[in-house]
């Protein structure tokens, strides 16, 4: 076991934009914070892989901003290049007919090198210090101090804890030493979520994305519209499973679930699909909060530490919910 010799006052689990927002409240008034990420990546859901050097949004599509404190980060994120006004709206495919968008005149923002930049960004503009690849295995508190335990042996210790991890993992994570606050999480359910994704060479879409309340489908985006001067001679489309299809269809093959949402997604928008050059598949076991939390955006627990748990299950899903939860959990600790 190797322990870190400096007990931090707060870690965050979890680099998703939820714990990236309370981190970049902490580090802004001048509070120590470390943040612990079980992947390589940062933003969560919010990812972007680089495939065949091109970046392509494979979990979040988009985000609005509504709330005006969201509205002020984003104009900043925009004034900075990193976020861009992508469309207004989205053709919508409802009882087995596409329609084209409504005229609501909300802007949808969408980032040109890929939507993980919103979380390097915050990374980088609050000096946001990450572990990546520190899986946590154990969570214990003991003589007042939280003891973090990851699958590779190191232990980091702090006076506060936030977790903004998917409920069902920080429930498990929390079971023993904090069991009213895992009882609250398994009752925040997730819906996984299959994301397609195929390479074409390019042709011309009538659309930025499509909505659905299909069976087997529940949205389909034309990815190289956010950014044609990065695709150049290629089309992107990424398909996302419905909640049911991606269920029953979790542990399938790759090969078998991808020719079906492809099948499936022509039909839907009409279009006739070339060969397509490349595809992969995402499987995102806890992707969208089914049943999410009531009340606050947050929630503080006394074990006897401070314990707080934050994430997008609490403001009602979405890139905005997940980072105003995150902000409200840090602005709670001030």
């Amino acid at each position: 076991m190797q322990i870190s010799p400096m007990i931090k006052e707060t870690l965050v689990l979890g680099a998703g934009l939820s714990g990236l927002a309370t981190a970049g409240v902490l580090r802004s008034a001048g509070r120590e914070v470390l943040v612990l990420e079980k992947s390589r990546g940062l933003g969560g859901r919010a990812a972007t892989r680089r495939w065949d050097d091109l970046p392509v949004d494979h979990g979040a599509q988009f985000f609005t901003a509504r709330s005006a404190k969201f509205r002020a980060r984003v104009e900043s994120w925009t004034a900075q290049g990193i976020s861009q006004e992508w469309c207004r709206g989205f053709h919508q495919h409802r009882a087995g007919r596409l329609a084209p968008p409504a005229p609501d005149n909300h802007p949808r923002y969408a980032c040109r090198m890929g939507m993980s930049s919103v979380g390097s960004a915050l990374v980088a503009e609050h000096g946001i210090e990450v572990k990546r690849q520190s899986k946590v295995v154990a969570i214990v508190c003991e003589s007042g101090l939280w003891r973090l335990t990851c699958d590779d042996g190191r232990v980091f210790q702090a006076r506060r804890l936030v977790v903004t991890s998917p409920p069902p993992q920080a429930a498990d994570l929390l079971a023993e030493t904090a069991p009213a606050a895992a009882d609250l999480l398994r009752g925040m359910v997730m819906d996984p979520c299959l994301a397609a994704v195929a390479r074409f060479p390019r042709h011309s879409l009538a659309w930025q994305g499509i909505q659905s309340d299909d069976d087997a489908i529940s949205w389909i985006g034309h990815d190289s519209s956010k950014r044609p001067d990065l695709h150049g001679d290629r089309t992107v489309v990424v398909i996302h499973a419905s909640p049911a299809f991606s269920r029953g269809h979790y542990g399938a093959p790759e090969q078998d679930v991808v020719k079906a949402l492809l099948a499936r997604a022509a039909e839907m928008a009409g279009a006739e699909w070339p060969d397509p050059e490349a595809v992969f598949l995402q499987r995102w076991r806890y992707a969208m909060p089914a049943l999410a939390a009531d009340g606050a955006p947050w929630r503080r627990f006394e074990v006897p530490a401070p314990l707080v748990l934050a994430g997008e299950s609490f403001a009602g899903g979405k890139i905005e919910g997940a980072w105003l939860s995150g902000s409200a959990a840090g602005e709670s600790l001030l």
